[in-house]
């Protein structure tokens, strides 16, 4: 790998550590976070952030919905800012949990959501690596993820420690609503710790088949990442950092909108498509349809889960990654590791710098400017003034 690539692969095998070390650490910040009375009042969760923070809240969605018995969702910051303080929020806005999520806390469309749903008097809370920064300062409370230095650019680190910090706040709501007991609380607690060994498995298998998927499709122009609920959130996190790698064009979808919508893109056996997914998925009927889908249209498929590969699939057309089985809520973390890897392995294989090396057309991407530099609209009155 050159000196492009090593960054990238330094934040991917840093995983394991950062797991076994930082789990409990944050399921201690995590205890002690929000107040019993406010849990007790809750009747929706919003998770929001742009970029890696909003494809966490995209991951994590389904746990917290079926552990919580609350509505859950993920919203862009941009909706959660501009778009969602209407009316109908307002009424007992308390008991809306607003999980904004910023490792740098500086993405100014995640500080505004924050500042506006505080005082629309939803509950806000910054799950961030920058405790004293503009997110800190807009929410209520505050979740300082600290985790170890070196994890900017492509942000692995960054992004396992958020999808942590989202599924431990949903443990903690559930156990403290009774919705699990305490026994079933600390069990899903070790689950994510034990995920280290898992994740490390999964890096070690990793690294033949991506490069050998570099080497096939790396003068291609596009991707498509496919999967259906957890593993949605984990192909929105390999097509984001093909795209900030190499500069193709790559784009996740649910599985069961493929077949509505990119099925009918032109020249198929010039579109690699890679697909996430698991043997005991609720979608692995629909995946299995899929195979067979991709097969017909001549697609190049990588395929990433946890079955053996099925022989009968022509080996020039189809790869196939085997990785450690895990519960489905838990795959986002395991994914991480396919993602990285064959985003760098493309990266190298194509010449790649990535993020164009902020140069160019592209230097207004220097020091986050573009989402850093925002203007915050404070209020109905600051839309006028821009509009007019």
């Amino acid at each position: 790998m050159s000196d492009r690539s090593i960054p990238l692969l330094d934040h991917a095998t840093g995983l394991p550590d950062m797991i076994r070390g930082e789990t409990m650490r944050l399921e201690g910040h995590v205890r002690r976070l929000i107040p019993t009375p406010d849990t007790y009042r809750l009747r929706q969760i919003i998770l929001t952030g742009c970029g890696d923070s909003l494809i966490g809240g995209y991951s994590v969605a389904t746990a917290l919905r079926a552990w919580t018995g609350l509505a859950v969702q993920a919203l862009p910051a941009m909706e959660a800012s501009r778009y969602l303080d209407t009316p109908p929020v307002q009424a007992d806005a308390r008991g809306i949990l607003v999980l904004c999520i910023s490792n740098s806390g500086e993405a100014a469309r995640v500080v505004e959501a924050a500042q506006r749903l505080r005082a629309i008097g939803a509950l806000t809370l910054a799950v961030t690596n920058s405790p004293a920064s503009r997110l800190a300062q807009a929410a209520e409370l505050v979740i300082d993820l600290s985790i170890p230095p070196g994890s900017t650019g492509a942000n692995a680190r960054g992004h396992a420690a958020a999808l942590m910090t989202l599924w431990l706040i949903g443990i903690r709501i559930a156990e403290v609503r009774m919705r699990i007991t305490m026994e079933e609380a600390d069990a899903r607690r070790a689950l994510i710790a034990r995920q280290a060994d898992p994740v490390e498995r999964s890096l070690a298998a990793c690294a033949a088949v991506c490069a050998q998927a570099a080497d096939r499709w790396s003068g291609h122009r596009n991707a498509d990442l496919l999967g259906s609920g957890p593993c949605l959130g984990a192909a929105q996190f390999a097509a984001a950092k093909l795209v900030e790698t190499t500069g193709i064009h790559a784009s996740a979808q649910d599985i069961e909108e493929f077949h509505h919508l990119n099925y009918f893109i032109d020249r198929p056996a010039e579109m690699p498509t890679i697909v996430f997914t698991a043997t005991d998925a609720a979608a692995a009927s629909r995946m299995r349809e899929l195979a067979g889908t991709l097969h017909d249209l001549g697609r190049p498929t990588l395929l990433i889960t946890d079955a053996a590969a099925d022989t009968s699939s022509p080996p020039n057309q189809h790869l196939h990654l085997q990785l450690p089985t895990a519960e489905e809520w838990v795959l986002p973390l395991l994914h991480i590791a396919p993602a990285i890897m064959l985003a760098a392995s493309w990266a190298e294989k194509a010449g790649c710098t990535p993020f164009r090396g902020h140069a160019g057309a592209w230097a207004g991407a220097q020091q986050g400017r573009l989402v850093r530099e925002s203007f915050i609209q404070s209020g109905p009155q600051d839309r006028d003034e821009r509009a007019t």
